[in-house]
């Protein structure tokens, strides 16, 4: 497993010194993150730089816009949008040479309210993930599908990425640890951890296409590393035995706010 950072937790520089900060410390695995404020640094010369780096040796990752975003809006400006923003992550992606480039699902506020709206819904959100991920194909980028933990998206527990796959059978997943634990949680599970394994078992490791690494305490989407609930280790080591050997991004704000060199020792001790 290759342990990076995302940029999404660094807001108090610039983009570009942001990634200076992260690979003087020896880290050799990044995720752009394509929102503000830092998507709005990312001109020409900036993806240049990043392809320099990636040609000598940093490995990236794209996580594409999700802020006003949907897919399966109801309201076609937002679909088109929203599509619109999603192909210029990939193209990016393209460029530099990342993968994969990490999406989040659609969703509907009427969920389970409105039988036939959320049916509606439902149905643009497929049909747009499905025009990215061939987009995607053609390009030769895979998109991984993050589990949001709000149960009006459309990939909010772990084993509703089966039904995903069928749909689009070139899917990918990125398993969100802190989101996973969320719902858990909120499902009342005794032994989250383990019910992550279990769900983790019947989809198939090989079908996690990438890892975001966060903490909590259970309640909300706290974005620790230093601290939490969530027995991290024992899900790393699971994916670990079953042959992962992908990107794991911590998303955490402990890395600005404590340091880069203490999230590292942390990370070090999780996996000794």
């Amino acid at each position: 497993m290759n342990f990076g950072f995302s940029t999404f937790f660094f807001i108090e520089k610039p983009i570009r010194h942001v990634i200076r900060d992260i690979v003087s410390h020896g880290v050799k695995t990044i995720e752009l993150s394509l929102e503000v404020p830092h998507v709005l640094e990312m001109d020409e010369g900036f993806v240049s730089e990043m392809t320099t780096l990636r040609k000598d040796g940093v490995a990236f990752s794209i996580h594409a816009p999700f802020f006003e975003m949907n897919l399966g809006s109801h309201q076609k400006e937002v679909r088109r949008f929203s599509r619109k923003r999603c192909k210029m992550a990939m193209d990016m992606a393209q460029t530099i040479g990342c993968n994969p480039v990490v999406l989040h699902p659609g969703y509907v506020f009427w969920m389970d309210k409105i039988k036939d709206v959320t049916d509606t819904s439902r149905a643009y959100f497929l049909k747009g993930l499905k025009e990215m991920v061939s987009y995607g194909k053609k390009k030769g980028v895979k998109i991984a599908l993050e589990q949001v933990p709000m149960p009006f998206f459309f990939f909010y527990d772990l084993p509703e990425f089966m039904e995903l796959r069928q749909a689009v059978p070139d899917l990918g997943m990125t398993l969100d640890i802190g989101h996973a634990y969320l719902v858990k949680r909120a499902k009342g599970v005794d032994d989250p951890e383990g019910a992550i394994i279990n769900d983790l078992k019947e989809i198939g490791v090989e079908w996690v296409s990438h890892v975001h690494l966060a903490n909590n305490r259970g309640k909300r989407d706290d974005h620790l590393v230093l601290d939490g609930d969530i027995d991290v280790k024992r899900i790393l080591k699971f994916l670990e035995q079953k042959g992962y050997g992908g990107k794991v991004i911590v998303e955490s704000y402990d890395m600005e706010k404590q340091g880069i060199s203490v999230v590292l020792e942390k990370l070090t001790g999780i996996m000794s």
